[in-house]
């Protein structure tokens, strides 16, 4: 990819602008790129037995959730995505890939902290839809990598802008057809494999569930709201409402002071307002 920037094709039909330099990393992008290559590397030199333990605790083990309900490991939900196959590159490789091509796009628009709430949500969304799969078959079958919370963030992108053109494969395509042939590939590779075909090792259904995600999270404005930022609102509404009650109570008593005199004010009034007093 050499592109940096891009037109939607909103005013005037689709254009592409090249560059010569490859889009700058964003800082959750930053984060997450360091932080799978070098827990790859140390997977990497870690010997046969103790590479196994690691996958066994932090990918997601059907097993394990099987034996040890209801006090199941819920955190294999977010830490496998951090775990990728060790006798290949392709694995980590075409994830990072693509979460760099993605993600920056992503949290550019978004931001650090929704771009990583769609990140993670795709991930665990992906990871529940194979572990509820696997559960009903009586799988024993472990999960590993990112591509969930990766497929999330490409369909996401994709869905804000359908039109802006990226190239696959030398070809200038648009984001929602680079979108549509991923997709579609997963879900024929799904149906091959219920139809009786070789298993290839991949989780489709991680993929879809990411994919999922990522599609309805921007169709109903999920993938901008920020929990962060909406309870502080939320705070600041509450403060606003309750210095206003407590001006109107204010209000009330300095009446009833004037009508009836200061002995009239019980305890819990005279507590009031010198608390509210002490504020001013």
């Amino acid at each position: 990819m050499v592109r940096t920037s891009y037109d939607d094709g909103d005013s005037g039909g689709p254009r592409m602008v090249m560059r010569s330099a490859y889009p700058p990393l964003t800082p959750a992008v930053r984060r997450l790129l360091i932080a799978n290559f070098a827990i790859f590397v140390v997977c990497f030199a870690l010997s046969d037995r103790l590479y196994a333990e690691v996958v066994r605790w932090l990918g997601i083990d059907v097993a394990s959730w099987r034996e040890n309900a209801p006090l199941v490991p819920l955190w294999q939900l977010v830490s496998y995505g951090f775990l990728h196959d060790t006798s290949t590159a392709y694995h980590i490789g075409f994830n990072m890939l693509t979460l760099y091509v993605f993600g920056v796009m992503l949290e550019s628009e978004l931001g650090a902290r929704r771009f990583l709430i769609t990140y993670f949500a795709s991930q665990v969304v992906g990871g529940a839809l194979f572990l509820a799969v696997a559960l009903l078959s009586d799988s024993h079958a472990v999960l590993l990598g990112a591509s969930g919370a990766c497929f999330g963030v490409m369909v996401a992108a994709a869905t804000l802008w359908p039109r802006r053109p990226m190239i696959l494969i030398l070809v200038p395509v648009t984001l929602r057809t680079m979108a549509l042939i991923f997709v579609g590939l997963e879900v024929f590779s799904l149906l091959l494999v219920l139809k009786g075909a070789p298993s290839d090792g991949v989780s489709h259904v991680t993929h879809l569930g990411g994919v999922l995600y990522g599609f309805l999270a921007v169709r109903t404005g999920l993938v901008r709201w920020d929990p962060v930022r909406a309870l502080s609102e939320r705070r600041v509404t509450r403060a606003v409402e309750d210095a206003a009650a407590d001006e109107r109570r204010m209000d009330q008593l300095l009446e009833k002071i004037h009508r009836e005199g200061m002995a009239s004010l019980s305890r819990g009034e005279r507590e009031f307002l010198k608390r509210v007093s002490s504020r001013r």
